[in-house]
């Protein structure tokens, strides 16, 4: 079996362009080699094959998990993941942990939280002026959101202690070739080793998790995420053990904290280069709103690929692809298709305003098939209340070009964290 053609360069350069020019080197691949293509890096061991037209996207999505799990391209996170977390499994067992997560995503249960991101949302950014780079303030603000929402920590010296947690683990696991090559090595040569200092400060926070998930058992009466996840019950009708909580949590923690941030930030970047979406965002009108953010994320998704590993050979859009390849999805080139999106490149909230989505087979910043992101109902919500108060802000370009996109581990951000000026904070 052959694959599709692509670059000939060496992995290293086509790491290169994969890290620090993902979306120049993905519209360059695509533009010289079509769909699909094949592309070489570092970021897995195998070839990878990507998708972007939809009937292809669409095989992909649907392929038996048995032939493509897609667990098994993000093996290097189990150190941090653990054993239960659905980022890992397949199969049946996905299936029933992506029941147990989705929980607190549905109708009432995720409504009451809505409040809550509105108020933090409101409490960042009324503090904004002059030049702010978003990426940093959004990760702040979402990883807040996670410990009021998601955890339901009130105290504040609680709630720093766990911070500081979750940005000295994070900030290892942001590292892409650090947790790949700890992933293969996993040796403790000491605290002062990569793996020894990952270890320790995975132990630091499961330490304060678990001191979290304790109190919660003992006094469940809050309205956090966790309350939900706490009274969940298998098909024995048993509740989930800490170290299963502490896998779901740590699932919403990597999809829900890095993720939105960048999301958020590109919205920003976006709206500073529009001012006349701004103006029309201070009408209030909801349906504009929601435009914004499904543009947003289809203009700048902040994933660039949705990769499941073949373990036997499987046939998509035509190809016969051998076992041992990775294959993709590329949420980044689908959304961004000329044939699928009329003048694709453009930031136009409007072209959501129209009788339906213009592509619904092709928005996919969320992936797609039983793997799209539980959370995705919270993230959409999270950023429609985060640019409803960003309504009462005047937004200007800090620099006229506009941010090329820069990949930071798992997640494509701005690179230059999505500056911007806050010239004017209007009240009311």
């Amino acid at each position: 079996m052959r694959l599709p053609p692509g670059p000939r360069a060496p992995a290293a350069w086509q790491t290169v362009g994969w890290i620090v020019r993902p979306a120049a080197f993905l519209q360059r691949v695509h533009e010289r080699f079509g769909d699909p293509v094949t592309v070489r890096t570092y970021w897995t061991e195998e070839p990878m094959v990507l998708f972007s037209g939809p009937h292809a996207v669409r095989e992909l999505f649907h392929l038996d998990p048995a032939v493509a799990p897609a667990g098994r391209s993000w093996e290097f996170l189990r150190p941090f993941a653990g054993d239960h977390s659905i980022l890992l499994l397949d199969g049946e067992e996905h299936l029933r942990e992506r029941r147990l997560l989705q929980a607190p995503f549905h109708g009432q249960r995720m409504r009451a939280f809505q409040p809550l991101v509105a108020e933090l949302a409101r409490e960042e950014l009324s503090g904004w002026s002059g030049r702010v780079v978003t990426l940093e303030r959004m990760k702040r603000l979402t990883l807040d959101t996670i410990l009021r929402v998601v955890l339901g920590v009130r105290a504040e010296r609680e709630a720093a202690e766990l911070r500081d947690a979750v940005h000295g683990t994070l900030d290892i696991v942001r590292s892409l070739p650090r947790m790949v090559a700890m992933a293969l090595v996993q040796r403790d040569l000491g605290p002062r080793s990569p793996w020894g200092r990952f270890r320790l400060a995975v132990e630091r926070f499961d330490s304060l998790l678990f001191d979290v998930l304790a109190r919660r058992r003992a006094d469940p009466g809050d309205e956090s995420m966790l309350s939900v996840l706490v009274d969940q019950r298998d098909e024995d009708g048993n509740p989930p053990s800490d170290h299963h909580l502490r896998d779901e949590i740590v699932a919403l923690l990597v999809g829900g904290h890095d993720t939105s941030a960048a999301a958020l930030a590109w919205a920003f970047e976006r709206l500073a280069r529009h001012p006349t979406v701004q103006e029309r965002l201070r009408e209030g009108d909801p349906d504009y709103l929601d435009a914004v953010v499904k543009e947003s994320l289809r203009a700048r998704p902040a994933l660039t690929i949705a990769p499941r590993l073949l373990v036997e050979p499987a046939t998509i859009a035509g190809w016969e692809l051998p076992a041992g390849v990775q294959v993709a999805a590329c949420l980044w080139l689908s959304m961004r298709r000329e044939d699928l999106w009329e003048d694709a490149a453009a930031f136009r909230p409007d072209r959501w305003l129209g009788d339906g989505p213009p592509s619904a087979a092709a928005w996919i910043p969320f992936g797609g098939g039983v793997r799209r992101c539980a959370g995705a109902p919270f993230a959409e919500m999270e950023m429609r209340e985060v640019l409803r108060a960003a309504a009462e802000l005047e937004l200007t370009p800090v620099r006229p070009e506009p941010e090329q996109a820069r990949r930071r581990a798992l997640v494509v951000t701005p690179d230059r964290g999505g500056e911007v000026r806050v010239t004017q904070h209007r009240s009311g």
